[in-house]
């Protein structure tokens, strides 16, 4: 198989099946070059022990728009000044990152979000009993996938309930709920975002309260140092972005997956004891991801399984590759199932100094919103054709546009 001649992203033929070539690469060419659309060639990262080897690397840069690098079309139109490529400032690369992660590590715990556990469980409950009240068929991304995590979201904010629809309506345009917001008005939702939190965070300096956002203004480094305002502001649009839409994607793709594999759906129904395993299997799995996740700059020549990466190359690590890497999850790595206990070694929410901030409390919400809804629904079934789904994209993943559901 000739890999090189072939355009990156592989095509996907099939929502949750992996295109052919990466199975292909894990095998025979785990550290390859490729070409993408833009002509300009890159570097794809496939299998497992090597993906996590360059996610914990210092010398692959996040930073990809640079002198010389690979021109990434990502269908997004938007210039290499965008916020899209750019967002994070001083905390986005270290030693900025670094400092920043040292402190705000000690709010984000485990801790943390057992203790938000009964809070989500209430929330999900109230959202159910709104979807019961409104019938079937509903449309499970904007009548649960999406309220969920907005809500836990404005509990981890501290935001009064009389801010919640400013807040929300901002949050949609920022992940583009209503499919018409233009990727070039990304920008301008952002700093939407960023003047809410500002105000936000300077009404919460005056006035502490009992939430996540006033115990990170309180928050110290080793040298008495704070978060800056606009640490703080980053810190509330990262919460936003990867809290919100990344959480209410995964429950759509989560459900998405369950309703193409039936049997795992009856077991997890019949046996609910399996949900934290179920969980992990799941952010394994259910991942239709656009190949632009995890994008770097290889600030110097790096070696990865006895191939040489050169200075100045754009490198693609394949989160979802390596999460198929059958030297890892076994032969049937390519199938949903839900007692897999390799499963908690799943690559979902990356690793190294960029590992997931929220997924500890990402697991809590999957666990509880998922639960309840089979518990509240055991009847739960797609209304219509799984073919008929329109899928969505954004710059990292794919997902279901609606999905339909009845019970």
């Amino acid at each position: 198989m000739d890999v090189t001649a072939k355009t990156y992203p592989f095509q996907r033929h099939r929502p949750f099946d992996m295109p052919e070539e990466f199975g292909w690469l894990r095998s025979n060419a785990p550290v390859s070059q490729v070409k993408l659309a833009s002509g300009d060639p890159a570097w794809l990262v496939t299998r497992y022990e090597d993906v996590r080897a360059a996610l914990a690397d210092p010398r692959f840069s996040r930073t990809i728009n640079r002198e010389g690098a690979a021109r990434v079309n990502t269908g997004f139109n938007v210039g290499r000044s965008s916020p899209v490529f750019n967002f994070g400032g001083s905390i986005s690369m270290p030693p900025g990152h670094t400092r920043w992660r040292r402190i705000v590590n000690k709010a984000f715990t485990q801790r943390q979000a057992d203790g938000m556990r009964e809070s989500i469980a209430a929330h999900a409950d109230e959202v159910l009993e709104d979807l019961a009240a409104k019938g079937a068929p509903a449309d499970l991304m904007a009548d649960y996938a999406y309220l969920l995590p907005i809500r836990v979201i404005c509990d981890l904010l501290g935001i009064p309930r009389d801010g919640h629809d400013e807040f929300i309506a901002l949050a949609s345009k920022l992940t583009r709920r209503d499919f018409k917001t233009g990727h070039a008005a990304f920008g301008e939702a952002l700093q939407g975002i960023g003047r809410y939190a500002a105000t936000l965070i300077s009404r919460k300096r005056r006035n502490r309260g009992d939430d996540l956002l006033s115990t990170l203004i309180d928050l110290h480094d080793e040298d008495e140092s704070t978060l800056t305002n606009e640490e703080l502001v980053s810190t509330v649009i990262l919460l936003l972005t990867a809290g919100y839409e990344s959480t209410a994607v995964q429950f759509g793709n989560a459900f998405f997956a369950l309703f193409h594999n039936p049997g795992q759906l009856e077991r997890l129904k019949s046996e609910p004891e399996l949900i934290e395993t179920a969980v992990e299997e799941i952010l394994r799995y259910a991942q239709m991801g656009t190949g632009f996740a995890v994008a770097k700059f290889a600030t110097t020549d790096i070696e990865l399984s006895g191939t040489t990466i050169p200075e100045g190359s754009t490198v693609f690590i394949s989160l979802g590759s390596a999460n198929r890497d059958e030297e890892l999850f076994g032969s049937d790595s390519e199938v949903l199932d839900l007692g897999r206990r390799s499963a908690q070694r799943q690559l979902a929410f990356s690793a190294g100094p960029h590992y997931c901030l929220g997924a500890a409390l990402a697991r809590v919400e999957l666990q509880e919103g998922i639960s309840r809804l089979l518990a509240r629904f055991p009847g739960l079934r797609p209304a219509g054709s799984l073919e008929d789904v329109v899928l969505a994209s954004n710059l990292f993943t794919y997902y279901p546009r609606e999905l339909m559901v009845a019970w």
